[in-house]
């Protein structure tokens, strides 16, 4: 004898609009942050190629710092260019591997030609990550309900290693999107002019 299955028509859950709401904002938030971090990573990849030693660093912390001032906007945190630059400085120097590769990056610029080449190719992609982890815990902070100045680079140290591994993948997707459009455009443009000359 065959059992019978019964089957209770699903009940519609009630959501509330408030909470539905707020977490349609929530996630805006985070993509909004998570953009500001994407675009300071595109312009630390390209201050990475700057071939001149030195100015890449400098030219690298002052995009740190537009970043963190634009991630403290808009979670409305007060900013402070002084305390950040300690911050950010703190928090990056005591993850001295990190420190070395984007030092020795950009050392390797002075050897002409290929030193120029290879400093410039790995403090792109070094300055990208670091940038990365940067944005990140700061996010993390953010979210977290923390400002400046209750920020401790110490504690966010082991995070902000973590970051800097994963940054170096979304550094290299970034690279990868940009060569695809690059490539796109490219072929557009080729076929338009197969287009104009037919």
């Amino acid at each position: 004898m065959a059992e019978e299955i019964v089957v209770e028509p699903a009940t519609e859950r009630q959501v509330d609009p408030e909470v539905e709401m707020a977490a349609v904002n929530t996630e805006v938030c985070d993509i909004e942050a998570n953009n500001i971090v994407k675009n300071h990573i595109i312009a630390s990849m390209a201050m990475g190629l700057v071939p001149v030693p030195l100015f890449d660093l400098a030219a690298l912390v002052t995009t740190q710092m537009n970043m963190l001032r634009s991630l403290s906007e808009h979670y409305g945190v007060p900013f402070g260019d002084s305390d950040s630059k300690s911050l950010v400085t703190s928090l990056v120097s005591g993850s001295l591997p990190v420190l070395g590769v984007v030092g020795l990056s950009s050392f390797a610029k002075l050897i002409p030609g290929v030193g120029t080449l290879v400093g410039s190719a790995s403090l792109s992609i070094s300055a990208g990550a670091v940038t990365y982890a940067v944005g990140q815990t700061f996010i993390m902070h953010y979210e977290a309900g923390g400002t400046l100045e209750n920020f401790e680079p110490k504690q966010a140290q082991a995070f902000f290693k973590r970051e800097f591994d994963k940054g170096k993948s979304f550094v290299q997707e970034i690279r990868d999107e940009i060569k695809g459009s690059a490539t796109a455009t490219h072929a557009g443009s080729e076929e338009e002019q197969n287009v104009v000359k037919a």
